[in-house]
Parts: C-alpha cells; sequence; structure tokens
C-alpha cells in the first residue's frame, strides 16, 4: 500500500537522514572500488560508474552517477544521484534527488526529496516511487505506484496507474493504457484534456489515517539509529545469527510473536497477574516495533558485503541502509505485507536466540 498524504516533508527527511549517514560514515574524500566476483562496489564523494558490470552495481556517496552497463541490479544511495546507461535487473535507490535517465529491465523502486523518470528512461515493468516531488517523464511499461507532496505525469505507461499525495497533474504528452487511481484532496488535481487515458479514471477517498503510520515509520528509523548506537555488539551479533540458523531463527520468532500474547492474556484473567500482564504487554510492543533492527542490519551486510564497514558507524549505517529498503518494499501491496511480517519474526528470533545465548553465557560464568 502506498502512502497517502502529507509526505513532502518526512519523506525528505527521510531522505535526508540516510544520506547524510551514508556520507557521515563514510568520511574518506577517496573514492573506493571493490569488485566482488561479478559485482561492483564504489562508495566517494562521487562514486561514478561508467564501465561494464556483469553483477549488480551498489553505489554510494555524495553525488553517484551511473552511465554504464549492470548485468544484475542497481543498488544506491546519495545526495544527488543520476542513474543512467543500462540494468537489465532492477533499480532501488533513495536520495535528495534522484533521476532516472536509462533503460531498466525489471522494476524501479525509488525515494528521495525529489525523484524522477526523464523523458529518456524506460521501466520495463513496474515503478515504485515516493517522494517530496515526484516526476515522470519516461515510459513505464508496467504499473505505476506514485506518492509524492506533487506529483506530475507526462510519459507513457504500460498498465495501470495509482496516485497518492497532495497534488496530482496529468500533462498533455501522458498515456496511460489502463486505469488512472488516484487519492488526492479535491481542487488539487488537474488532468490535461491531451492526455490519453484508456481505462478509467476515478477518484479515490483521502484518508487522514496515515500519519499515525508516517510516524511510526520516521519513529522506526530513529529509534533504531539509537538502539543500534546504544548496544552495537548485542545489535551485530544478533543480526550475524540470521545467516547461520535463518530457519530456527524465524520459527523461534513466529513462536514468540504467537505465545507472548497468549500469555498475557492469560494473565490477564487473574487480577494478581493484571500488573505483569500490563508490563509484559507494553515490554513485548517495544521488542516487537523495534523487531526489524537486526533484519535491516543484516540486509545491510548483504547489500555491502565485504565493503560493509566494521564497528559501530558500520552497524549503524547497515540499519539505515536496509531499514529503508525495507520500508520501500513495504509500500508494495501483499508483498509488502509477507516481506515485513517475514523481518518482524527473524528480527525477533535473533533477539530472543542472542538474549538466551548471553544468559548462558553469564551462567556459565564462574562465580
Amino acid at each position: 500500500m502506498l502512502f497517502q498524504t502529507r509526505p513532502r516533508f518526512i519523506l525528505t527527511v527521510l531522505a535526508s537522514v540516510v544520506v547524510a549517514s551514508t556520507v557521515s560514515c563514510g568520511r574518506s574524500s577517496a573514492r573506493q572500488v571493490t569488485r566482488l566476483g561479478d559485482d561492483l562496489l564504489v562508495s566517494g564523494p562521487t562514486g561514478t560508474v561508467m564501465d561494464s558490470v556483469t553483477g549488480d552495481v551498489i553505489v554510494a556517496g555524495r553525488d553517484p552517477l551511473f552511465g554504464g552497463s549492470a548485468g544484475g541490479d542497481y543498488i544506491g544511495a546519495g545526495g544527488r544521484q543520476i542513474i543512467g546507461g543500462r540494468i537489465h535487473g532492477s533499480v532501488r535507490a533513495a536520495g535528495g534527488y534522484v533521476r532516472v535517465t536509462g533503460s531498466v529491465d525489471r522494476n524501479a523502486t525509488i525515494a528521495g526529496g525529489d525523484v524522477g523518470l526523464d523523458s529518456t528512461a524506460d521501466i520495463g515493468r513496474n515503478a515504485y516511487l515516493v517522494g517530496g516531488n515526484v516526476a515522470v517523464d519516461g515510459t513505464v511499461r508496467g504499473a505505476l505506484l506514485a506518492s509524492g507532496g506533487t506529483v506530475v505525469l507526462n510519459g507513457t505507461f504500460g498498465h495501470d496507474v495509482e496516485v497518492r499525495g497532495d497534488a496530482l497533474r496529468v500533462g498533455p504528452h501522458a498515456v496511460i493504457t489502463g486505469n488512472l487511481r488516484y487519492r488526492v484532496p479535491a481542487g488539487k488535481v488537474h488532468i490535461d484534456s491531451g492526455a490519453r487515458i484508456s481505462g478509467k479514471v476515478t477518484a479515490l477517498p483521502v484518508s487522514r489515517g496515515w500519519g499515525m503510520r508516517w510516524l511510526l515509520m520516521l519513529g522506526f528509523l530513529v529509534a533504531g539509529i539509537f538502539v543500534v548506537s546504544l548496544v552495537p555488539r548485542f545489535t551485530i551479533e544478533a543480526a550475524a545469527i540470521i545467516p547461520e540458523r535463518p530457519f530456527r531463527t524465524a520459527l523461534v520468532g513466529f513462536g514468540w510473536l504467537i505465545l507472548v500474547p497468549i500469555a498475557v492474556i492469560i494473565a490477564a484473567i487473574t487480577i494478581i497477574g493484571i500488573p505483569l500482564a500490563v508490563i509484559t504487554a507494553l515490554l513485548y510492543g517495544v521488542v516487537v516495533y523495534l523487531s526489524s533492527v537486526p533484519f535491516s542490519v543484516w540486509i545491510g551486510w548483504r547489500l555491502f558485503g565485504a565493503r560493509a564497514r566494521a564497528g559501530h558507524e558500520g552497524a549503524v549505517l547497515n540499519f539505515l541502509v536496509g531499514g529503508l529498503l525495507l520500508l520501500l518494499v513495504g509500500i508494495i501491496p501483499v508483498v509488502g505485507l509477507l516481506v515485513t511480517l517475514i523481518a518482524a519474526c527473524v528480527g525477533l528470533g535473533a533477539i530472543v536466540l542472542r538474549a538466551l545465548a548471553l544468559r548462558r553465557e553469564r551462567l556459565a560464568e564462574p562465580v
């Protein structure tokens, strides 16, 4: 499900936090390039890539620029990001300013303060765009889901288009083969008479209930940074459990996710147990809310590979990149809900297993 109204301010903050943290954690002014098999990892002030890469391209910097060819996916984080060339996989990018000018064979998932697909951009499948401002002048051969303070559509779309935001403008060159559905306040929608829309145009009711979700999402990033900074070693060790015992971790997390509420209900039945039930429920809510933190750190590790930084700064950077990617996936209907549930189960399981391991270690210590 896409974000609804008033996204401009929070999206700008989100993008700024990620970009600032990425740049601050990478304090070296030199451009660093690492090849891991077929993959290429680049970091530094410019992060320019003009080469042909058979695998994935991962770029982080103040002003990333891609103009080569990628056989896999493109993953980028930066202040001002230009994505050109040819990408045979998908694009996943976040930044203050993100523009796609090249060809993408699969999907494009982008979040930032100012997001756009230029007239030369060609997305082979679907595009998921979230930004303070969103502008699409290129081609999206699949469906488009866009959310922004202002959304401008003036390109070609092969399937349905859904928009949520504060304002929508459909330009004279827009061609929409499917349906157009939008959740935009009345009086903030302008559809040019020259636009060609084959399907139905539907104005959906604007719900104001998304303000709380925005706060929860922003709160997750802020609280996650605090937790990783406060207990970096525990967070890193919990994240390390995930690749070692993925199925057990998920099973333990799912069990705790289900069994703890049942125990709380049983305790609340008796008058004596009510205080314990209330305290347990509050602690359970906090832990579940932050359960995806180890999972996000692990995602960051996976994205950066051998280039992942160690220590406190590395853990924060991994969390920010992984957490933002998790939030981006979470906006996709159905799939996002499933991925979010898996992340919560796996992350909760990692926290429980690491806590139990620490308890065993302390009991084994000589008195």
